[in-house]
């Protein structure tokens, strides 16, 4: 059977959340299935002939992971077009929707996350394919009848999970009403019970089974078809067998046939094992994937490999629920020792935290990664040939990891220069980036803020950018808007104000000050902590600070300064707060220890707007005769990355003192400052404004930054080096947008243990 001709559906290449994405989508992705995106034209299978990875997407909230998957779900399955429906065997499940509509549990004996996953799979990949003809799943359909029709008297849950599951698989279209039951199916092959009374339950997958083998044939014999569907079963369990005994497959001889009497009941036995739950019905699982895996392997049309391969997206598989299905697919595939050879292009995406893009585990290089053995590349690499092949037995190594990279300021760039008449402050590109960090769901919507605002104002200023709001949304400001996409409302004052904490204590305090509600059940910081923890919004109990992702916490943080958030608190109250709960704690520590709450005081103190009194400090620790420059470094470092208080006028202010044209103004107010004294308020400030999202740190302020540096070098007791060391490559690195160095090397020698401050 030939494909139809013509021109297929395209997506819209330039929607700005699959920038940059395009060696995945329009070159890895058809390789793989072998049909063009953009025509109706089978293509030669140039990669993974015997052997296919799951593609693994990475990334955070807003990095265009779902956009991906829309934009392949046009291409490969468009609804409407020329050719609307699926060009291949097409499926797409969403794994948190799937994980909060399934009813599951050590209760629900009929069901379990992978059942849904494979009811779901079995359901979509059934569709029709214009050209080539529909996949059909024999052998997985009778296991899962098997399993899902198990059920015990009374338990509403377990006969709900029959109903749906039964309807599904015996492919009553989804809109039928009224929607078939399990009885309505299979109860007609029951067999009557002696004394008139209610069926046995035991008998319910035995009957369900029967009236599935049925309805199968194979070229022109049912029995046939049913033969050879539990020889399968009987087959797995001897090979099983002979795994658990260390014989090679087939070392026990081909099983003998089975007769057709006892057809349904062998496949039936499934449901006993499920119902005896874990490692039992784990061990049914793993049959119900290879027999998915078969089916796919096998199908019904599939002549010399005319069929385009079929195409599974997974959304959201760091899920229980897609995490255990990805569990059992890679470890099906990793045991069939020639590779996968079912053809199934499997491409996922799952979310993981910004804090650490490159380690995904707390042992070094990823240890206890989900995936240890995933190969890693890059999306550049894979435009041209991706030079994946299986390197290892483990199951991960299955997995094809493609981090998804942050937008670049070009991208951004692009985005506003969609509207010549937009007037702006050439700087707002890089604003916009410093703020999101690429992320594009981030990018996109400010950008739009800024050209909508563009065309009605003769110039948007980059220190403006949180403010902006959308004319197209009702006017809804474009940070609002941001956090309820990412976070929902539901606790937004709530986590406003715990992104002014450090660390869960410093949450507990706020909490026990101001939120007397439980979240989620809990405490209101652990509540909190839980559920961005969950969302990878912060790495877990040890997070500091409390919301370790920079780009949310800029947002809140901005809405708590505004005083859109936190129900009224104030800005210098809660600060004030928290100011006084690390000043406690740095003086029942020593250390390291108290030097990092010392930091943490003095940030707090900076964030409230009181500079003079940590120029103070910084001072008199700058002239401690056993002070050390490197923990003073770090000190100033942790300090310079106060939020600024509220009001635009800081950015005219902080600029003023940073290049010196307050130096006077300081003398005259304390006629006892000194040179030192006016360097350390004069770099304080260069580092607090260079360290701000939209504040732009130009040529002349990172040299001044690089002056005052060298300048105290050459005051200091003891660090002369160290801070020569920073005054060369600190500048450098407020230049180009990043972290500012610190090294214990550069003293030569371990750090004393002087106090900080």
């Amino acid at each position: 059977m030939t494909a139809p001709f013509g021109p297929a559906p395209t997506a819209d290449s330039q929607i700005p959340e699959v920038y940059a994405r395009q060696p995945v989508l329009h070159r890895l992705v058809p390789r793989m299935v072998g049909l063009d995106r953009d025509r109706h034209r089978r293509r030669a299978h140039h990669e993974f002939a015997d052997d296919l990875p799951v593609v693994l997407l990475s990334g955070r909230h807003g990095t265009g992971k779902s956009a991906m998957l829309d934009d392949l779900q046009q291409a490969y399955a468009p609804e409407s077009g020329t050719w609307p429906g699926p060009r291949v065997p097409f499926a797409r499940i969403n794994c948190t929707e799937l994980q909060e509509q399934a009813r599951v549990g050590p209760e629900m004996s009929n069901n379990s996350y992978a059942v849904e996953m494979l009811v779901e799979l079995v359901a979509q990949l059934s569709r029709p394919v214009a050209g080539f003809g529909a996949l059909r799943f024999p052998r997985t359909t009778a296991g899962l009848l098997a399993v899902v029709s198990a059920r015990r008297p009374g338990h509403d849950g377990e006969l709900r999970a029959a109903d749906r599951h039964a309807a599904t698989l015996m492919g009553v279209p989804p809109d039928t009403r009224p929607r078939p039951t399990w009885d309505s199916l299979f109860r007609p092959a029951l067999p009557a019970p002696p004394d008139g009374g209610s069926p046995d339950p035991a008998a319910f997958p035995e009957a369900a089974v029967r009236t599935f083998l049925g309805g199968q044939r194979r070229g022109r014999s049912r029995g046939l078809a049913a033969r050879r569907l539990a020889g399968w079963y009987e087959t797995y369990r001897s090979e099983a067998d002979n795994r658990l005994r260390g014989l090679p497959p087939g070392a026990s001889g081909q099983p003998r046939p089975v007769p057709a009497a006892e057809r349904a009941p062998a496949v039936a036995r499934l449901c006993q094992e499920f119902h005896q739950g874990r490692g039992f019905r784990r061990g049914v699982e793993r049959m119900l994937t290879a027999a998915f895996l078969e089916d796919v392997r096998y199908p019904r049309l599939r002549r010399a490999n005319r069929t385009p391969r079929p195409l599974v997206l997974l959304d959201n598989v760091h899920t229980d629920a897609g995490r255990d299905f990805l569990e059992l697919l890679l470890e099906q595939r990793a045991r069939s020792g020639r590779g996968a050879l079912d053809r199934m292009v499997v491409i996922a995406t799952e979310l993981h935290s910004d804090d650490a893009p490159d380690a995904r585990g707390d042992g070094p290089a990823g240890e206890d990664a989900p995936y240890p053995q995933a190969a890693r590349r890059s999306l550049h690499d894979v435009g041209t040939d991706s030079g994946w092949t299986r390197e290892g037995t483990a199951p991960s190594a299955g997995v094809l990891l493609l981090p998804l990279p942050p937008l670049e300021c070009e991208h951004l760039e692009r985005m506003l220069r969609r509207d010549d008449r937009a007037s702006f402050d050439p700087y707002i590109a890089n604003a916009v980036h410093d703020l999101t960090r690429g992320h594009p769901m981030g990018a996109r919507r400010l950008c739009e803020a800024v050209v909508d605002r563009s065309r009605t104002e003769e110039w948007v200023a980059a220190e403006e950018l949180l403010d902006l709001a959308h004319s197209s949304r009702a006017g809804e400001s474009v940070v609002w808007g941001l956090l309820d996409t990412l976070v929902g409302s539901e606790n937004h004052d709530e986590l406003c104000l715990f992104s002014l904490a450090w660390d869960r204590e410093a949450a507990e305090r706020l909490a026990e000050r101001w939120v007397p509600r439980r979240i989620d059940g809990l405490p209101a910081a652990d509540g909190a902590a839980a559920q961005l923890e969950r969302e990878r919004w912060s790495r877990g109990p040890g997070s500091r600070p409390f919301i370790t992702d920079r780009f949310l916490r800029a947002l809140l943080v901005h809405q708590m300064r505004s005083g859109r958030g936190g129900r009224g608190v104030d800005w210098s109250g809660a600060h004030a707060l928290l100011a006084e709960h690390h000043r406690q704690r740095a003086e029942s520590r020593s250390g390291r220890s108290a030097r990092d709450e010392w930091s943490r005081f003095l940030w707090h103190r900076l964030a409230a707007g009181q500079a003079p009194e940590v120029v103070d400090r910084l001072h008199a620790e700058f002239l401690r005769h056993d002070g050390d420059a490197v923990d003073w470094l770090h000190v100033l470092r942790t300090v310079a990355h106060a939020p600024r208080p509220p009001g635009n006028i800081w950015f005219e202010q902080c600029q003023e003192v940073a290049r010196g044209r307050r130096d006077l103004v300081q003398l005259r107010a304390d006629p006892g400052t000194d040179l030192e004294k006016q360097a350390v308020n004069r770099l304080l400030h260069a580092l607090w404004y260079a360290a701000d999202e939209l504040a732009e740190a130009d040529r002349p302020l990172v040299d001044r930054i690089g002056q005052d540096l060298s300048f105290l070098s050459a005051q200091h007791l003891t660090g002369r080096a160290v801070l020569a060391q920073a005054a060369i490559r600190w500048p450098r690195a407020v230049k180009d947008g990043e972290d500012w160095p610190l090294d214990h090397r550069w003293q030569g020698e371990g750090p004393r243990t002087g106090g900080a401050a």
